[in-house]
This record gives C-alpha cells, structure tokens and sequence, in this order.
C-alpha cells in the first residue's frame, strides 16, 4: 500500500491547490478569483464563436461546481463589471452573457497568468517529458471525468 505522500491523488491535491493559489495571487490586482477567470475565459472563447447563449449548466460542468456558485460567481461578476446579462432578442425566455470592456482587456492578461502557471509546472522537464506528462494527464483526466 502506498503511503499517503506517495500517491497520484496526494500530488494531484497539492498541486492543483498550489496552482489556484498562485493564480489567485496574480489575479487579486485585477479584483478577481481564479474561478471568476476560468468564467471569463469561457465566455470569451464562446462569445468569439458567436455564442452569446451560454447556459448556466455549461458553466457548472465547465468549472465542476454547483448551480448556486456558478449564479454567485456570475453575479459578482456583473456587480464588478465584467459582465452583463441581457435578454435575448431572439427568445425572450433567455438571458445572454457578455463581457464588458473591462473583462476583454483582461482576457490577454489571464491567459499569460495561466501560461505562466502552466510553464512553471513543466519547468525543468524536456519536450519529450512534456508530451508524456500532457499525455498521462489526459489519461487519468478521462479515467476520473465520468
């Protein structure tokens, strides 16, 4: 049996929890959460697509959160300004996300933030070690992601 400083799910823990605090170190200047972010950065993506209808519960399955953070999360947000919530000119019934002036300047900004976090995690491996470990990644992201 391995002993618990030695297991996958113990480096997973540590390092995932690492990484949110260094991301949220980084993000705390711009007023914001590594969560209200990882938002942001969908919605960027998915309004560049032309998506603007983006429903709650793809947020809950992108983040692995429930209803009542993604809604608390989203309203902060719009309280900021960085996000708004119109309703939809084609259904009424639906209600439209997009991002303010003042996330779309930031959008960049996080993605260096989260590059950075990404580059320090593979610091010190080759290329070669970098596929493997993106590789095994996928691997038991797919195994857990059921």
């Amino acid at each position: 049996m391995e002993n618990e400083q030695t297991s996958c799910s113990y480096y997973i823990r540590n390092i995932a929890h690492l990484m949110a605090n260094m991301q949220d170190r980084c993000l705390s200047s711009y007023g914001l959460s590594n969560q209200q972010a990882r938002i942001l950065m969908f919605l960027s993506k998915h309004n560049i697509r032309g998506q603007r209808n983006i429903k709650r519960k793809d947020l809950e399955n992108y983040l692995n959160l429930k209803g009542s953070s993604v809604t608390s999360l989203m309203n902060s947000l719009e309280k900021n300004g960085f996000l708004e919530r119109n309703q939809s000119e084609k259904d009424a019934r639906r209600t439209e996300l997009s991002l303010t002036d003042k996330a779309k300047e930031l959008v960049q900004q996080m993605d260096l933030i989260f590059e950075a976090t990404d580059n320090q995690l593979q610091e010190g491996m080759s290329e070669e070690e970098k596929m493997t470990f993106r590789l095994l990644l996928g691997i038991a992201h797919n195994n857990i992601n059921i």
